[in-house]
């Protein structure tokens, strides 16, 4: 579970998950934003989208993952993959690379292929060009990314009408990209649009709503509006307690964006309240043993020291160890960074 995370519906059919660099520490927030992995066109029917209005299949609105359950703070699970070798790590950029080319070709056949036999107007020819531009996104090709999507935006509202689901999603795909640009005025411009149109559209309590908001707070964050994105992660909170199951992971998830806006907002006491109970939860939820648990731990004995709270944050942190070394061996990576801490941070007297 990471600190703080954005959903990205992207894109207008396809689900999936695009880790975003992870922030160091409490204060700094982390967005990551999903992407769906690239696949061949589905015939409209059988395209789910975020913003779903349809009760055809019975079936509530799929959500999206933010990170895929990446660890952040320490590193632990699947993040911690070692390169003995500089040159092994080159090797493997040029293959991605390489992996990368091969799939836009084939997306861009595909993309060719189906707007020649239904016509580039064809939702699933819009689809197709979509994940040719959730590829860009995801290797960092966000200017190319944009300017599919804005001609996406354009042509999906001319063929849809701007109320469909597909529109709402398409548009909020384009803010998340103007968001990884830099563009966040911009993108904070569409995600207040996409937010009352779906709460008019789809419902306040519909999951792409709820997802909308919990963007809009985010990009407040990132444009410095530290009290707006506070109130607005409450209220996310409040949302997904009410719609979802008692213990579903997105609900953790909210609290930890909630945490991270708070420690923005120099509100350091709600912060730790909320990671506290955002590791009572995990426990109960996940287990002890869980790498969830274990990063929640780790994140609030690291919360309690920037609180200045030096002997709790001590106390926690050798837990932190001592469950690193039984969970993940004493030499795991994640293992040596928990004594590391703990060695640079003492406990001190607390006043």
């Amino acid at each position: 579970m990471a600190r703080g995370k954005k959903t990205k519906s992207r894109t207008i059919a396809r689900q999936g998950a695009k880790p975003a660099a992870a922030a160091g520490a409490p204060p700094a927030t982390e967005r990551e934003a999903a992407k769906p992995a690239a696949a061949a066109p589905a015939p409209a029917a059988e395209a789910p989208e975020l913003f779903d209005v349809s009760d055809a299949q019975g079936a509530a609105p799929p959500r999206r993952e933010r990170t895929g359950r990446k660890v952040t703070q320490p590193v632990f699970g699947e993040e911690d993959a070692q390169l003995a070798d500089p040159q092994d790590a080159k090797a493997v950029v040029a293959k991605a690379d390489a992996e990368t080319e091969e799939e836009l070709a084939r997306l861009r056949r595909v993309a060719d292929l189906t707007a020649e036999q239904r016509g580039p107007d064809d939702p699933t020819s819009l689809r197709s060009r979509a994940d040719i531009a959730t590829l860009l996104w995801n290797v960092g090709r966000v200017d190319e990314a944009i300017e599919i999507e804005e001609q996406l935006v354009a042509d999906s509202t001319r063929v849809l009408g701007p109320d469909h689901p597909e529109v709402l999603t398409a548009r909020a795909n384009l803010a998340s990209s103007y968001w990884t640009a830099g563009r966040t005025d911009e993108a904070i411009e569409i995600e207040e649009a996409v937010l009352v149109d779906a709460e008019r559209i789809l419902g306040v309590d519909s999951l792409g709503t709820l997802t909308a908001r919990a963007n809009l707070a985010f990009s407040y964050s990132t444009a410095g509006r530290k009290e707006d994105a506070v109130e607005l992660q409450r209220q996310v909170v409040a949302d997904r307690e009410r719609v979802l199951e008692e213990d579903d992971p997105d609900t953790l998830d909210a609290r930890a964006n909630l945490a991270s806006a708070c420690w923005n907002a120099d509100m350091v006491d709600e912060a730790i309240e909320t990671e506290e109970q955002i590791l009572k939860e995990s426990e109960r939820i996940h287990g002890r043993d869980h790498l969830d648990t274990l990063q929640a731990r780790a994140a609030l004995a690291s919360s309690y020291r920037l609180a200045g709270r030096m002997q709790d944050g001590a106390a926690l942190q050798d837990v932190v160890i001592a469950e690193s070394e039984r969970l993940l061996g004493r030499d795991h990576p994640a293992t040596v960074a928990a004594r590391k801490t703990r060695e640079l941070n003492p406990a001190q007297p607390q006043t």
